[in-house]
Parts: C-alpha cells; sequence; structure tokens
C-alpha cells in the first residue's frame, strides 16, 4: 500500500504501482542468489540486495539518480563471486529505501554512506558508484578516507566539467506529451548517445525502462532538493547551486584531497564530457586515480558493454 510519505515522492498511485512492477519483475529474472536486507540510517531503512560469501571483502554499489539496486544486474553475479556485494537502493530516489533524500549542498550523501557502513558493521569497504554517485562515492572517499579503500566511478560528474544534457532535459524530462512507453523507445535508439549512432545496438532495456518510469512518474526536482513546494516548480536558484555542485569540477581545491586509489570510466561517446580528454585531465591531474575509455558505449557503459567493464572492475579490486 502506498504511503503518505511514498506519496510525497511519487506524482500519483499508479505511477508507484508502475515503478514498483517493474522493481519486483527485474528481481523475479535474477538467476543469482541473493537476499534482501535493511539497515538503519539518519535519513531512514536503506534497503539492498546482497549477495556472495559472507566472509568476502564488502563492496558497496551506489546507483546514479533515478536509479535503483536492481539496476546492477550485469555487475552482482560476476563481482559476487569474490566480494560480499551490497547494492543499495538511494535515500529519496525509486526504490525501497526511506523517501528522505541527503542534501546534496551539505555532505549528506557522505553521511548516509558512513551510516550504511555501521548499520553493517564494517569498517572499510570498496566503493563503485555511476554517474551522480560516482561523486557521491569520491566525496565520501575525500571525507572520511579512513572508511573507503578504493573508489570505481563510471561516467562520473564531479572530475572535470561536464556539459548539462539540456536537449535531452528539454525532450524528454520537462516534455509532458510523452508517456513512459514514448520515453523508453526514445532511450533505446540511444538518445543518450550524442551521436545518435547507434549502429544497430539498443540502449539497455532495463536502465531505458526505469529511467522512463521514473521520469514520467518520480519529482526527480524534489528528490534532489530544488522543488519549491509553494509553487509547485523548481528553484531556479537551488538548481542552479546543485547543477554546478554535481555537473562541474571543483576549483576550491577539494579534489587534491583525494588519496584514495580510484578507477575511473568513460564511455567513448558521452553525452556530459569529451571522454578522451577528460582521460587525459584526470590521469595528469591526479595521481591516485586511473582514468580509462571504455570503446563504442556512451554514458550506459555499465549497461552496454558489461563484457568490458566488468573485468576492468574485477582487475582493480584484485591488484
Amino acid at each position: 500500500m502506498v504511503t503518505e510519505a511514498n506519496l510525497e515522492f511519487y506524482k500519483s498511485e499508479k505511477g508507484y504501482q508502475s515503478i514498483t512492477r517493474w522493481y519486483d519483475n527485474l528481481l523475479e529474472k535474477f538467476d543469482f542468489e541473493y537476499e534482501s536486507q535493511y539497515v538503519d540510517t539518519r535519513f531512514g531503512p536503506t534497503h539492498m540486495l546482497v549477495s556472495g560469501p559472507e566472509d568476502a571483502e564488502p563492496l558497496i554499489l551506489v546507483q546514479a539518480i533515478a536509479g535503483s539496486a536492481p539496476l546492477w544486474y550485469h555487475q552482482m553475479p560476476f563481482l559476487a563471486k569474490d566480494f560480499r556485494v551490497y547494492a543499495l537502493d538511494t535515500p529519496g530516489q525509486p526504490g525501497r529505501s526511506a523517501p528522505n533524500p541527503p542534501a546534496i549542498l551539505e555532505g549528506g550523501y557522505s553521511d548516509w554512506l558512513i551510516d550504511v557502513l555501521d548499520g553493517l558493521g564494517i569498517e572499510r569497504a570498496d566503493f563503485i558508484g555511476v554517474s551522480f554517485a560516482g561523486w557521491v562515492v569520491m566525496r565520501l572517499a575525500i571525507r572520511n578516507p579512513e572508511r573507503v579503500k578504493r573508489i570505481m566511478m563510471i561516467s562520473p560528474t564531479g572530475l572535470v566539467n561536464a556539459r548539462f544534457p539540456i536537449g535531452i532535459f528539454l525532450r524528454n524530462v520537462v516534455s509532458k506529451k510523452k508517456d513512459d512507453q514514448a520515453l523508453e523507445d526514445d532511450l533505446t535508439t540511444r538518445s543518450f548517445m550524442p551521436t545518435g549512432d547507434t549502429d544497430g545496438r539498443e540502449f539497455d532495456r532495463q536502465l531505458a525502462r526505469a529511467m522512463a518510469l521514473a521520469t514520467r512518474h518520480y519529482k526527480l526536482d524534489k528528490s534532489l532538493g530544488i522543488l519549491d513546494e509553494e509553487k509547485g516548480r523548481p528553484d531556479m536558484a537551488m538548481a542552479a547551486r546543485v547543477i554546478r555542485q554535481i555537473f562541474l569540477r571543483d576549483r576550491r581545491g577539494i579534489l587534491k584531497q583525494l588519496s584514495t586509489p580510484g578507477l575511473v570510466l568513460f564511455g567513448e561517446h558521452e553525452m556530459l564530457f569529451n571522454s578522451r580528454s577528460a582521460v587525459r585531465k584526470i590521469n595528469r591531474r591526479m595521481r591516485s586515480l586511473k582514468a580509462v575509455v571504455i570503446p563504442d558505449t556512451g554514458h550506459s557503459a555499465m549497461y552496454d558493454q558489461p563484457e568490458l567493464v566488468n573485468p576492468l572492475i574485477l582487475d582493480f579490486l584484485k591488484d
């Protein structure tokens, strides 16, 4: 049953049911062993999918904005052979965690992840974050390096200046003419590839469906803390601050504090970056990081090219 708190973030009960049904249906397709688990945090209960040997080294997986734990379905069975894998549902995003998003501008996501570690009884762990969550795990490593062994960032924001995808935002997020099926069809024709050159390949269907449902039925502006509740629309001043924090490289010297070993993966055809330029800058400026370009994919490399991404992650973790 939809709770009042959930309805604050979903645009309708029908939308809530659509996203919940997609989540449950994807879990039914899992052909590997996993368990569902909760830990208490200052943001309410955090839900996660857990797989792998109980005595193995811990590996925490953090999803992007509008993402949820089942979207790690390409990585979990591969990595769980060697690690105890915890795929998190982020508070305030679609999923089973509490509808209480951490504050982006106040270190809230680092506080949340520390609470998750404490709730699991884990002193130090490896972390993987995709897109915005790459920024999240990087900030955690800067603020609390004693709790982080290594970080892996897939198409992360925050390391180099990124282009805000205004075209996709206007065409899909703002437009109210498209239903979730039309949005999914757009994504499966690679709207996240800047050139539109698909070579007959499609955007990952599960990712496309998840993003389409969240775009149509979830209050993403509220989840990012930029919704003006009284006016019913984004607060543009707050939105500008959040976009700057997420999409632009910090020039205050904060990145120089990062000493945690890390692997950074960019798709060759990223919509947000010039990938090869980004890799050169990161490898030149940040000695603790190794950046690599994944060929023939865009911002969804871990979904579209898991056969390339997964071995790179495992090799890094085993080095």
